[in-house]
């Protein structure tokens, strides 16, 4: 199975992998599996950090770097592609019995969502919000 890794579920196996679920540690751990990983979520991980919301316990960009190569993930750019499919979904709106739009408040995740349509992609997340797209989360 090929799988775009949510920047928490990276952090989770990280830093309290108590926290996957049974079917997220065993994807994460099956040698069979694909990981992939976004560059929109290193830069997502570099942000936090920098802002102090987020501490790997030494410099971010070792960190992160040394646990991708470790899960063996492979690394997706941002493309433009991924981009103009993030406008087309804003185009659609989903919006819920009050009124209120319902797509992602997170500009990162919706760039997760853009690219798990465009590339095909699952996308392995706790976060229910991913559910209002057209991907299918895996948690």
């Amino acid at each position: 199975m090929t799988v775009l890794v949510d920047t928490h579920a990276l952090l989770f196996a990280l830093l309290s992998p108590d926290r996957l679920s049974t079917r997220a540690r065993r994807v994460l751990e099956d040698r069979a599996s694909v990981l992939v990983w976004s560059v929109a979520s290193t830069w997502e991980v570099i942000v936090k950090a920098r802002i102090g919301k987020l501490s790997l316990g030494g410099d971010v960009a070792i960190v992160l770097g040394e646990q991708i190569v470790r899960m063996g993930m492979r690394v997706l750019p941002v493309e433009q592609a991924h981009a103009l499919e993030i406008a087309r979904l804003l185009e659609v709106e989903w919006i819920d019995a009050a009124g209120v739009p319902k797509r992602h408040a997170d500009p990162f995740d919706r760039l997760l969502v853009a690219q798990a349509v465009v590339e095909g992609l699952p996308i392995l997340t706790a976060d229910e919000q991913f559910d209002r797209y057209p991907v299918e989360r895996i948690w």
